[in-house]
């Protein structure tokens, strides 16, 4: 019987060891493109590099290469063409579950008769946007989903670049260069959308968790300052996401479960014949499990939400190429304060039932087409809107049923239309055109319990509402020289309500005065508007004579920046790079309120519990920022990569009382240091890839709390004398994250492990006013956070 088992067990060993020792291969396919006017280039050579036979290939009449036995495990691409400058696609990650398809643009060269042709590496921190100068990096989902902490979360990963704060641990709203998030824009596909989270705040950017699944991105940009005259109705900072095209030649699966729930994805060919293809991508979480592992994250309630992300690309021979694309999500959490423990984070006061839930979705229609060999124009038609829900009800001695104390239920959307049209002249010159115009709807539906008048007050109640805001812009790229690139643009932008409008010019320069070295300076206007609801806020007000509601703030004009870069970028080697910019920020045009106090619209944008309905504002508020950055990077070769970013920067602001006041986002300083080593097991089928961060960084400013006038009141009253004068201890953190992964024929799995703060550091978000104890609490960020996950793809 022993001998039996012991064979059995040999056997199992034996056929174990030949599965995962076998090599497996996986097809590699792509096509290759001119960077600017993205015609397909016929005759490049494309080849894997570092392996043992060579394998290369020329392109074909439509630009498209096919490997079709590429080894599993982290590959190296290399293309040429005669008269564009090399390139390398390093760290492909290879599965033996998905084929890799790849679009490669590649830039022509610049240079006269007389010149040598140099061979050129790829820029690998080079923007997807042809006009950014600095300030810009491209990503791509694998760095999304690689660094420690990172939650599958975009706005999570850009935290590790230098310039970039996280708000709190509970929102992954951003905090760039010292503005607020307000002024962060999404676009996703070219276009603008909604706050793409789940349990959003009305008029925010940020949220717990994301809806955009770093699983369906092509290669996308992320720029901190002074953007490219294509973008618009931002101060702070722009997501540019691209969905990636659903595989058109193969049917291919995936699913995982873990922190974002349960995923399904799946992808194909609409029609081989031609080339059209699908995308979709479903997720589902209920976080009750964790919270009976008694994984704390930061509520009592249940956090329940999905979302739905797809793509449908349909090329034609002769008309272009259509896609239609949308996101979605909905997300609901109940509050019970029967439930709540103490180390809940504040929502409500005592004896109060929150009931919070958000809807978001957007959808669009796009055309691309190219006219010429030179000339491409791009047409999209979209619709998005976002709808929060909030319910607050009270049980109490004096009311032994729940009543009502808080409900409303804002939706706000857009109908919009993008025409872009981009010339490329000639080798050196590039222009590119583009108009837009977003017909804004809103509905707002607030009412509150006022103990004032001890009666319901209708703050809100305001349907149909609809206004516009158009945009345009014309930008310009000179490559003066191989060495030497001018970026120029002009945006304009009219906001329809009440006839604001703006012209802002955008310049940049980029010297690359040595081989491996460049300058880069530019600078350029910017402005944007208030979140809508401001608009249309409504203040209740006995002494006005036409009746009890007046609408303070509907003449709010743009808030306006001015923002200058001065970068300077080395690349070490083809893997290590320095890069160092410092920048100035001027706002101005900033509300405040008419009356003298600190408030600034500067300061909103970060709390859990949304924006602050403040009325009578005027545009006479102004702040700056300005600092210094370091970044010291490795791109993964050689099994292991590091990340080393420092910002030290400062933001000030003055109130409409005429006090220079530092802003609620000015912490510091930042510092993030990442890292992680890859460990290949047996022929590359199986790896562990280990990665670290650390983070420290100033603490949240905050504003003291007068205990006795609070005591005497029965609410927080601030010393407004001393806003924002203080800040918490330092924040600071180290990750941990361990990822198993197994390459088997016709399919790849991968466990991962992630610990958020392991080391139980006590990092303060917020004090607040307890009316039940008549004390000032304390409320930290999350403790140690555990989580994990599966994925199969096949």
């Amino acid at each position: 019987m022993v001998e039996k088992v012991a064979l059995q067990i040999s056997l199992f060993l034996l056929i174990s060891h030949s599965v995962f020792s076998q090599p497996f291969f996986q097809t590699v396919r792509g096509r290759v493109v001119d960077a600017d006017s993205k015609i397909p280039l016929p005759g490049a050579t494309v080849s894997v590099a570092g392996l043992d036979t060579f394998l290369g290939a020329s392109t074909d009449g439509d630009g498209k290469f096919k490997f079709l036995m590429v080894p599993v495990g982290r590959r190296a691409i290399k293309v040429s063409f005669i008269g564009y400058e090399e390139a390398w696609l390093t760290n492909l990650i290879v599965s033996s579950g998905k084929e890799v398809v790849l679009q490669i643009e590649l830039h022509e060269k610049v240079m006269s008769a007389s010149q040598i042709e140099i061979k050129s590496d790829k820029d690998k921190t080079r923007a997807n946007s042809e006009m950014t100068t600095n300030s810009a990096r491209d990503f791509d989902p694998d760095e999304a989903n690689r660094y420690a902490g990172g939650r599958g979360d975009v706005s999570r990963m850009v935290e590790n670049y230098a310039g970039v704060a996280s708000g709190n641990d509970a929102n992954n709203a951003i905090v760039v260069r010292g503005n607020s998030p307000i002024g962060v824009l999404w676009m996703l596909e070219g276009v603008e959308i909604p706050n793409p989270n789940h349990f959003a705040t009305e008029g925010t950017t940020g949220g717990p968790i994301s809806m955009i699944n770093t699983n369906v991105l092509a290669h996308s940009d992320f720029m901190t300052g002074a953007f490219p005259a294509e973008y618009g109705n931002a101060n702070a900072a722009v997501f540019d996401l691209k969905l990636r095209d659903g595989n058109n030649e193969k049917y291919e699966y995936a699913a995982q479960v873990g922190l974002n729930g349960l995923e399904f994805e799946a992808e194909g060919p609409i029609s081989r014949s031609t080339g059209s293809s699908f995308l979709i991508d479903y997720r589902y979480s209920n976080l009750k499990p964790l919270q009976i592992l008694g994984i704390n994250f930061g509520v009592s309630g249940v956090p329940e939400y999905q979302d739905l992300t797809f793509k449908f690309n349909f090329p034609t021979a002769h008309a272009g190429t259509f896609s239609i694309w949308g996101l979605g999500g909905v997300s609901n959490i109940s509050i019970i304060d029967s439930q709540q423990s103490s180390s809940d984070w504040s929502f409500t006061s005592t004896g109060q039932d929150l009931y919070y839930g958000s809807s978001t979705g957007a959808v669009g229609l796009t055309h691309f087409c190219s006219f010429t060999d030179k000339i491409y124009g791009k047409l999209s038609l979209t619709a998005s809107a976002y709808q929060t829900r909030t319910l607050v009800d009270t049980l109490s001695i004096a009311h032994p049923n729940p009543f009502t104390t808080y409900n409303s239920k804002p939706v706000e959307g857009q109908y919009a239309l993008y025409y872009t049209l981009t010339d490329k002249i000639n080798t050196k010159n590039l222009i590119k055109t583009g108009v837009s115009y977003a017909e804004l709807f809103s509905n707002y539906s607030t009412q509150y319990y006022s103990d004032t008048i001890k009666a319901t007050v209708n703050q809100l109640q305001l349907k149909n509402n609809y206004t516009g805001l158009a945009q345009a812009y014309c930008e310009w790229q000179n490559r003066i020289t191989d060495k030497l690139t001018f970026n120029g643009g002009l945006h304009a932008q009219w906001f329809t309500l009440n006839n604001s409008a703006d012209l802002e010019p955008r310049l940049g320069l980029r010297w690359q005065f040595l081989p491996r070295q460049a300058l880069s300076l530019s600078t350029g206007m910017h402005s944007q508007t208030q979140p809508l609801l401001y608009y249309y806020l409504r203040s209740y007000d006995n002494n006005v004579g036409t009746g009890p509601y007046t609408e303070t703030n509907k003449d709010l004009g743009f808030t306006k920046s001015n923002h200058v870069v001065l970068g300077y970028d080395r690349s070490v080697s083809k893997s290590f790079r320095i890069k160092v910019e410092s920048y100035f920020q001027w706002l101005y045009d900033v509300p405040v309120q008419q009356r003298p106090t600190p408030f600034s619209m500067v300061n909103v944008g970060n709390s859990l519990d949304g924006l602050p309905t403040v009325d009578s504002l005027t545009n006479k508020g102004t702040a700056k920022n300005y600092g210094i950055e370091l970044t010291l990077e490795k791109f993964f070769s050689k099994h292991y990569y590091f990340l080393l970013t420092a910002s030290f920067y400062k933001s000030m602001y003055r109130g409409s009382d005429d006090t220079l006041r530092y802003s609620a986002f000015s912490g510091g300083y930042v510092l993030n240091a990442l890292g992680g080593y890859e460990i290949a097991l047996g022929k590359g089928n199986k790896m562990i890839v280990i990665d670290l961060k650390g983070t420290l960084a100033g603490g949240n400013r905050y504003t003291p709390i007068n205990l006795a006038l609070s005591q005497a009141e029965g609410q927080a009253v601030y010393v407004n004398s001393e806003t924002n004068e203080f800040s918490f201890t330092p924040y600071s953190k180290i990750d941990f994250k361990i990822v198993y992964k197994i390459n088997q024929k016709g399919f790849s799995q991968s466990w991962f492990a992630t610990v958020e703060n392991m080391f139980n550091h006590q990092n303060i978000l917020n004090q607040i006013y307890n009316s039940e104890s008549k004390q000032v609490s304390t409320q930290y960020q999350l403790g140690v956070f555990p989580y994990g996950g599966y994925r199969i793809e096949f």
